[in-house]
């Protein structure tokens, strides 16, 4: 046994050495190798051995840092393997993407290419199409000046009518006055030579009765004929307060009607108008009680009650009328006698859309208001047709200072422009549309410079609709506060005692229109 064991001591001595000489050849292969050997498992376990003499690291920091390496580098190639597939699923999809879009591309040339010839083809049709459309649309700016001049021939035509009806009227007033004169010259005369004349005295006088009494006939039949019509009208046009009216399928008490209410088949309320009723007789027509000036429809002709077949005169009178304007300009009035509607006319009562009738109101209204003097400085506002309710807070001029407008009810006082009070006969509440920017020209007739024009004010309050209101008053004006004191007509634009003179007019417009 002893004799076995330096055989062995040589034998693993021999072993030793030749692990070393085996290690330290594998060493040097390593180093050599270092970049592409170092994440080897063995060599990445005992990498501190193979760190060079030349590295300042310790052996620990040199086995830890090319340890870190290789973990970072096995990382990075499982990602690798990781995300091969979905690499490749991807760039697959984009292969197909970029097939589609090629695809798209050509089938875009070939619209392309077939819409050029498309419209090669069109383009002398285009041509001719346009020429075409260029001369009807000259054609129409022709016939629309034609229109627009054969308008102002009407328009000049109607004043000129008015003009020479007028004129004749003075020139046969003036010869009734010549006449009377030579027939006072003839008394005096007559009373010079009495003495000369007595026995041909009472044929004298006789005749000079009769010249006179027809001249007088003549007179009052010139005069009265004329303003008969006007004269007798002096009252409001409204219905008493316990007029019914047909709105949204019910029959309402007038009082109960709002803004924006529906009338059968006459459209929407736009304005409310409540008045004094006082010493107006209203007339009974199928137990309808209204006053005489307002128009009635009767058998398809506009009158006035007065002169409707189915009216009749009574001694009734209401505290407060009622009255409204309607998109439509109608009202439809509940009969109890018929059980059914009859259509009366609004307050407005000429069209919105009747350019002719407005301009013509504005001319009667500004021609009286300004007793015809000034006319270049006012005739710019006879096509303004607006009349809107101004705003509810606008000041209104009082004894007490500026109150609110919608503080203000009626039989309230408010002061005219020299200071004086007055009563207030109406309260007119209403509503309109703007134009696009919510901005309203208010159409009222204000005194600019002493001259009464139209339409200059505006308000800008940036809704599609406004609601406000307005006032009828004694003298047919009021101050209101904007910026500065302003003098504006009330809302019937002439005044409550001269608003008579109008409805001959209205009644002839409504007829022309209807004929």
């Amino acid at each position: 046994m002893e004799s076995k064991w330096p055989f062995m001591l040589i034998t693993f001595g021999l072993l030793f050495g030749l692990g070393l000489m085996i290690s330290t050849i594998e060493k040097t292969v390593v180093m050599k190798n270092w970049d592409n050997r170092r994440c080897d498992f063995p060599i990445m376990m005992a990498s501190m051995f193979f760190k060079p003499e030349s590295d300042p690291r310790s052996k620990n920091d040199f086995a830890k840092d090319n340890f870190s390496f290789c973990m970072k580098t096995y990382i990075d190639k499982f990602m690798e393997l990781l995300m091969a597939p979905i690499m490749y699923i991807f760039g697959k999809q984009a292969n197909i993407a970029a097939s589609s879009i090629d695809m798209l591309n050509t089938i875009r040339s070939m619209t392309k290419t077939m819409y050029d010839a498309f419209l090669s083809y069109l383009d002398e049709y285009y041509k001719k199409f346009n020429s075409s459309v260029f001369e009807m649309s000259r054609i129409v700016q022709h016939l629309r000046m034609a229109m627009r001049r054969l308008n102002a021939m009407m328009v000049s035509l109607i004043y000129t009518g008015i003009t020479m009806f007028r004129g004749m009227l003075n020139t046969i007033q003036f010869i009734i006055k010549v006449i009377l004169t030579i027939c006072g010259i003839m008394l005096g005369i007559m009373i010079i030579l009495i003495f000369i004349l007595f026995p041909f005295i009472p044929m004298i006088l006789a005749v000079l009765g009769t010249i006179i009494s027809t001249v007088l006939i003549l007179s009052d039949v010139m005069s009265g004929s004329i303003a008969s019509d006007a004269d007798g009208m002096k009252s409001g046009f409204c219905f008493s307060k316990d007029t019914k009216i047909i709105s949204n399928g019910e029959i309402k008490y007038v009082s109960d009607i709002k803004l924006g209410d529906e009338l059968e088949n006459c459209g929407k309320v736009t304005a409310i108008i409540k008045m004094v009723g006082k010493d107006i007789k209203l007339f009974n027509l199928k137990g309808i009680y209204v006053s005489g000036t307002h128009l009635v429809e009767e058998d398809g002709v506009w009158k006035s009650v007065s002169k409707d077949s189915r009216a009749n005169i009574t001694t009734i009178e209401s505290d407060i009328l009622y009255c409204f304007n309607t998109t439509s300009h109608n009202i439809p009035v509940f009969s109890p006698e018929l059980s059914k509607a009859i259509i009366f006319r609004d307050w407005e009562e000429i069209a919105d859309d009747d350019e002719k009738g407005q301009y013509i109101w504005n001319y009667l209204i500004l021609k009286k208001l300004n007793n015809l003097t000034n006319y270049s400085k006012w005739k710019n506002g006879l096509n303004i047709s607006a009349n809107i309710p101004i705003m509810g807070n606008t000041k209104v001029k009082t004894i007490n200072g500026f109150i609110d407008i919608s503080e203000l009810e009626i039989l309230d006082k408010v002061l005219d422009r020299n200071n004086n009070e007055q009563y207030i006969l109406g309260i007119v509440n209403g509503v309109i549309e703007g134009d696009e920017n919510g901005k309203w020209n208010t159409g009222l007739y204000e005194l600019v410079d002493g001259i009464w024009i139209k339409g200059k004010s505006t308000i800008l309050n940036g809704n599609k609709t406004i609601e406000g209101r307005t006032l009828i008053t004694e003298t047919g004006e009021f101050v209101i506060l904007d910026d500065t004191e302003k003098i504006v007509r009330d809302f019937t634009d002439i005044g409550y005692k001269s608003i008579h003179e109008t409805y001959p007019f209205v009644a002839s417009r409504l007829r022309m229109n209807t004929d």
